[in-house]
């Protein structure tokens, strides 16, 4: 296979699109612009996972073309409204998004779509929109969504990197230690070492109902707006947890181009 020279869409012209479009991967980055605690950049979400569906492509690249759009950064962040620094969509107008990017991914001739997730809150609107894009609207395509740090998971706590609990957390020793090993300049060190931990305590963020999805109203406001303390965080974590999932992106990219496409009568 011939050597891709960008995975960007926005670095190629329509000529170099539509001729890889038929055989390549579409990516949607989603994400949010949101607080993560007193210490780091609103941006975290929209870099981590622009950064690994980039890496991972190049890597994918020997096997299958794979074109990432511009990420989408804003998401359903609602809850992160108290402690401000945030912008949220609401649940329509953010799957509405979604549902518009690919349909243009479709039309330029994509067959293959993933929209990678790298925000909680946006998790189950991303996998309404995948559905309704295939099922209900009936686009001849094939669509996978999925977190980045869930198809990452299994690989990250094998190698005794992180907790499972802790990954990805919101702000804390996961988050932290990725952002250190790209963007240091984007860690208050002042702030982050006033940081306490107030994982789990009273902030209706700890409960554990096995396949359950719980909301609580005023949860997060009333919390310190992390997970976990972050002050174990290093780059050098960072950098291992970034290989890993770089590398389990890309074997996704890889096994996902092998789905059968779509079934067009």
């Amino acid at each position: 296979m011939g050597e891709q020279m960008t995975v960007l869409m926005q670095e190629m012209t329509r000529e170099q699109i539509k001729a890889v479009a038929p055989t390549a991967v579409g990516v949607l980055c989603t994400a949010a612009t949101e607080q993560h605690g007193p210490h780091m950049a609103v941006g975290t979400d929209t870099l981590l996972v622009s950064t690994v569906a980039e890496r991972a492509a190049l890597a994918a690249a020997d096997t299958v073309p794979v074109v990432i759009t511009p990420p989408l950064a804003f998401g359903s962040s609602h809850h992160h409204y108290p402690f401000g620094g945030t912008i949220s969509l609401t649940s329509e107008t953010f799957a509405g998004v979604v549902l518009e990017v690919l349909e243009g991914l479709v039309i330029t001739g994509f067959r293959h779509l993933i929209v990678l997730n790298g925000h909680g809150g946006n998790k189950d609107l991303v996998g309404m929109a995948s559905q309704d894009f295939v099922n209900r609207l009936g686009h001849p395509a094939t669509v996978a969504s999925a977190n980045y740090w869930d198809i990452a998971k299994p690989a990250m706590v094998e190698a005794g990197l992180l907790p499972a609990p802790r990954i990805p957390g919101h702000a804390g020793h996961f988050e932290t230690s990725a952002i250190l090993s790209l963007r240091p300049d984007w860690v208050d060190e002042k702030a982050r070492a006033a940081v306490t931990d107030m994982e789990g305590e009273g902030s209706g963020l700890d409960v554990d109902l096995t396949g359950a999805v719980v909301q609580t109203h005023g949860a997060w406001g009333k919390g310190p707006g992390h997970t976990d303390n972050p002050a174990a965080a290093t780059a050098e974590l960072g950098e291992k947890l970034l290989a890993v999932a770089v590398a389990e992106v890309a074997r996704f990219f890889r096994d996902f181009s092998k789905v059968a496409g779509p079934v067009v009568d």
